[in-house]
């Protein structure tokens, strides 16, 4: 039986600050990393699991969706010269169902 690595945050956080093209000592670097950070929590809260690298990944993905949503937030539709657009509130459906498989359930006793 093998040994599980463990999460390596700083190593997602680094990858979603190329793949943003966003330089860690500025302040959208901070914004970045707070991003991430929520959206690990938020991951961790759908989950109910532990952290494990593949749900860093999901939250990695998340952080993208939460930075280019910058400015949106609390809209769920707009439509501007003809063109419209619709928000998704909370994890996409496509990370949720990436996540789902890590979902742990919980027993409920009914009377």
């Amino acid at each position: 039986m093998s040994i599980p690595s463990p999460p390596d945050k700083e190593g997602q956080l680094k990858k979603l600050m190329t793949r943003l093209s966003v330089d860690s000592s500025s302040s959208d670097g901070q914004i970045v990393a707070d991003l991430f950070n929520d959206a690990i929590q938020m991951c961790l809260d759908y989950t109910q699991s532990k952290l494990t690298n593949a749900i860093l990944i999901q939250a990695k993905r998340l952080a993208i969706v939460m930075y280019n949503q910058q400015g949106d937030e609390g809209e769920s539709s707009r439509t501007e010269g003809g063109v419209s657009q619709t928000f998704e509130a909370g994890i996409p459906a496509n990370i949720q169902a990436s996540l789902a498989r890590y979902r742990v359930a919980k027993t409920r006793r009914f009377s």
